[in-house]
């Protein structure tokens, strides 16, 4: 039996507290909470990317991280929503003599001071033990091994699976952290080792069956079953459709093919992108869209000269609103980027078979040695035409349990879902999105008919500052700002039909982690509210 440290006098630690406390002789942190009354203690920091857990917030019986909003019960420290891929390391706690004793082992799961050059799930969370062998007849197969079908497999194993797991995958890799490639992988912060979700033991301990390098060539609904190429078909109880996504290449521009001209979506783009920019002292970035502005914030660097080429008159303003596009291009100017605004590409030039320029219709040619294509990104269903009726920009369309069909379930990057605070058929390209869907549509394969619910978030991060978005907005009627845009300090509320449908902030995250709950609850208060002031922490906690 581990020992009992005693921590703190236990009036130290008043209802709702969230604080970090040290133990003797330079040990482990430990986080404390009191909710209802009881003291529950964690390691303190998030098994996803090491954010402060103290900085966060638990709301309705979740502790929330500050930064991608992770959530774990206060219960027991057990994950209940992603990007996190485990659990909350939790420690035994009690109260006695006024005192607060807490045990925690010798060598705790430790959080790393460098999340970005470190595995996610090696972060310092606790992993689901090792399953034993197959005990369960049936085989649940999983196309694509990005978010979506990596969480979707665990999800699996923790809901009690114990039949066959399989996971299909195009790449040849581990299933490894997207987010990662735009931002340190590309800045040098992060190397390869550093990109995978989990080690491959994880998968041998899961008794998940990993086919990398595998292309998937069709379904038949009727056989169960999934045609692979060069293999015998594979035969499904219950199958779960995530590929992800391609990258749109401008195949009609002129040029398109230069050695040189290279998109980012897979590992495979961001080594040949850090191959072509190595030596490159002017880089050119097609398209404003995150992943091309945090590709120009993680390239402007060692003397290069970043120019980003935007349709639109400010990046983002069809997402976030022109004052925050605004913000976010001055603040790439200050860094040194440069931009052509409301600009159109008529050809890319180059010498020798490689770029050497990016010609624009006002006839100006931007000399360039690299160029990123940043414009997007369209779902990877080719091989679906023939048993699915594909929606225009090649979606699939599922009902609000993620089900396609009979015994077939999407997630990610190629679903359409009816979005739960509208209702409105939306698809979604965000990584913790795709996770939640893996997560919902793992349990409904199992039969919990379990609805998505769960509000939209993601951030973006450049040049050190974070902007976190929940909920979904492709229209709105106006932008409600409380703060200084161009500080980068505030909220912003998107309103359309006198509702709030979405909100993102900057330096604001315990109100973002709030606001996030209550979009969830649809419980957020009207925009006149808003205006005149609304106490966020009040307003969740009531709503809890």
């Amino acid at each position: 039996m581990l020992p009992e440290i005693d921590l703190i006098d236990a009036a130290s630690l008043p209802e709702g507290a969230l604080r970090t406390f040290p133990t003797p002789n330079d040990g482990p942190k430990v986080l404390l909470t009191r909710q209802q009354g009881r003291v529950h203690a964690f390691a303190p920091n998030c098994p996803h990317y090491g954010a402060p857990l103290e900085k966060g917030k638990v709301v309705n019986g979740k502790l929330v991280c500050p930064w991608h909003h992770a959530c774990f019960k206060v219960e027991n420290g057990h994950l209940c929503a992603p990007p996190a891929l485990d659990d909350l390391p939790a420690y035994a706690v009690r109260e006695a003599d006024g005192r607060i004793l807490v045990q925690v082992p010798e060598n705790p799961p430790a959080s790393t001071d460098k999340p970005e050059a470190t595995p996610t799930a090696e972060v310092g969370g606790t992993p689901p033990p090792p399953v034993a062998p197959p005990a369960d007849t049936r085989t649940f197969v999983i196309v694509g091994g990005g978010a979506a079908g990596e969480f979707a497999a665990q999800t699996l194993r923790r809901e009690g699976f114990a039949g066959r797991v399989v996971l299909v995958s195009a790449e040849d890799k581990l299933p490894y952290d997207r987010t990662k490639l735009s931002k340190a992988y590309l800045a040098g912060k992060a190397k390869p080792e550093a990109l995978p979700l989990r080690e491959r033991d994880f998968y041998t301990q899961q008794k998940i069956e990993l086919l990398t390098a595998t292309r998937v060539t069709g379904v038949d609904t009727a056989k169960r079953e999934i045609q692979l190429e060069g293999q015998p078909p594979l035969p499904y109880d219950q199958l779960l459709l995530a590929p992800g996504g391609i990258p749109n290449l401008l195949p009609k521009l002129p040029g398109h093919d230069l050695a040189g001209v290279l998109p980012l979506r897979t590992q495979a783009d961001a080594d040949a992108l850090l191959a072509a920019t190595k030596d490159a002292q002017r880089v050119v970035v097609i398209g404003s869209s995150f992943i091309g502005m945090e590709a120009a914030s993680s390239l402007v660097a060692e003397g290069r000269q970043v120019t980003v080429i935007a349709q639109e008159k400010v990046p983002f303003a069809r997402v976030l609103g022109p004052e925050i596009g605004a913000m976010f291009q001055k603040l790439h100017e200050e860094k040194g980027v440069k931009f052509e605004t409301e600009a159109e590409v008529t050809a890319l030039v180059g010498e020798g078979g490689h770029v050497t320029g990016v010609q624009l219709k006002t006839g100006q040619t931007l000399p360039a040695q690299a160029v990123v294509l940043g414009v997007g990104v369209r779902p990877a269903t080719e091989f679906l035409r023939a048993a699915f009726s594909l929606e225009k920009d090649g979606g699939l369309a599922v009902n609000e349990f993620l089900q396609a069909t009979d015994n077939v379930y999407a997630a990610g990057d190629i679903v359409r879902f009816p979005l739960a605070v509208t209702g409105q058929p939306t698809r979604i390209e965000h990584w913790r999105v795709a996770q939640q869907h893996g997560q919902a549509a793992a349990r409904n394969m199992l039969g919990q008919r379990e609805k998505f619910t769960a509000v939209p978030f993601f951030w973006t991060q450049q040049y050190g500052k974070s902007l976190r978005y929940a909920g979904h907005a492709e229209h709105w009627d106006e932008i409600i700002y409380q703060g200084d845009v161009a500080k980068q300090d505030f909220l912003a509320f998107y309103v359309l039909d006198n509702r709030i449908i979405a909100a993102a902030g900057m330096n604001h995250d315990v109100e973002m982690i709030y606001i996030t709950e209550l979009l969830e609850q649809d419980r957020l208060p009207a925009p006149a509210a808003v205006r005149a002031g609304a106490d966020w922490a009040q307003l969740a906690q009531s709503a809890s």
